[in-house]
């Protein structure tokens, strides 16, 4: 009885295997996760591009992320700070600061 169980688990474990593996296969034919792409300067993280077409959008896109937060964090009904730290720190990261540090620079000239 043991021998015929350990030859079923074995049995099951190399099935497990092929399945994972032609799963693995085929994801890989279809070109299957890209969005996100490895983040070259941290190990863990993912990066992924997206496209704003101009400042203002940029703006009114940072904008809205934060009214959202602000309407999440006004709401009686709804409790997750987690949102709402996603979403700031989504805004945050789409601030253009190098752009912000010129129109310093072109403002003392002015």
């Amino acid at each position: 009885m043991t021998r015929l169980y350990i030859n079923l688990k074995l049995y099951a474990m190399t099935e497990n295997r092929t399945q994972l593996t032609h799963f693995l296969e085929t994801a890989h034919k279809k070109n299957y996760f890209t969005k996100l792409e490895p983040d070259e300067t941290i190990d863990t993280s993912l990066t992924t591009l997206f496209k704003i077409d101009t400042h203002t959008e940029l703006m009114l896109t940072i904008t809205s992320l934060i009214r959202s937060s602000i309407t999440i964090l006004r709401s009686e009904e709804y409790n997750s700070g987690h949102d709402v730290a996603l979403l700031l720190e989504i805004a945050k990261n789409l601030l253009p600061e190098d752009e912000m540090e010129l129109l310093d620079e072109l403002y003392c000239i002015l």
